[in-house]
């Protein structure tokens, strides 16, 4: 199922999805749950994308869950749309790039977790919001919010629910860019096309590699670097390698 709100297109080898329901501050309901899941499937399975770039609108990146639709999605099936949709951040092979403009609240934040490059506009505000609500954090986020930023960091987030500036958000490395807030998505681009320009194997791979070696110890990420570089490496040098 798709839905007009979440917009999606190929640009090149760039598969863009934009969050478009901007009197609500991209929440998202029931509905485009689904669609995002099933944008993000779409990416996975198309050859011609090479690079997947997540934007919001110029005001806001995603406000996460509409609360309004709690009723009707919790508790969540196997098959539900807010579990469907986080798999599909969750088992995305192809790089991820994230367009942050404006509040990323709930899952706003925690589907970023799952990006490999995020770029915020200086306006930019995070928010982890879920004690608020009573409730835990999703997308994986009591795991992979301490490996990104530090246990204690992690521990201040999820449980203040404070909001969290760009700059403190860049300082603690949950971001890897601040620009001002008109050059978001023109910063986004250019790194995505330089992704896409790449070896998608060999990205993928490398993804791969380092989601899985976050949590093994280094003598297995080694082996597992060897068998994948016993691949690579013969084909290489079969063909030039390009510089720069």
């Amino acid at each position: 199922m798709m839905d007009a709100r979440i917009a999606s297109e190929l640009i090149g080898q760039i598969w863009t999805i934009g969050l478009n329901r901007p009197d609500k501050r991209n929440a998202l309901d029931g509905l485009m749950f689904d669609a995002l899941a099933n944008s993000l499937r779409l990416a996975q399975g198309d050859e011609r994308v090479r690079c997947v770039l997540l934007h919001g609108t110029d005001e806001s990146f995603c406000s996460g869950h509409d609360t309004a639709a709690f009723a009707a999605l919790w508790p969540q099936a196997d098959d539900g749309a807010v579990r469907r949709c986080i798999a599909a951040f969750a088992e995305q092979p192809k790089p991820l790039i994230a367009a942050v403009n404006g509040a990323a609240v709930g899952f706003g934040a925690t589907m970023l977790l799952h990006a490999d490059w995020v770029v915020a506009g200086e306006s930019a505000i995070f928010r982890f919001p879920f004690s608020d609500l009573g409730i835990v954090p999703e997308a994986g986020a009591t795991a992979l919010l301490a490996r990104r930023i530090g246990d204690l960091a992690a521990r201040d987030w999820l449980m203040s629910g404070r909001a969290i500036t760009a700059s403190e958000a860049l300082q603690r490395r949950f971001v890897s860019r601040v620009v001002p807030d008109a050059d978001v998505r023109a910063v986004a681009n250019d790194y995505a096309r330089r992704l896409a320009a790449k070896s998608p194997n060999a990205l993928q791979t490398t993804r791969r590699l380092i989601l899985d070696g976050a949590t093994l110890p280094a003598k297995e990420a080694i082996e597992r670097e060897f068998f994948h570089l016993n691949a690579f490496i013969p084909a290489c040098i079969r063909r030039p390698i390009p510089h720069g």
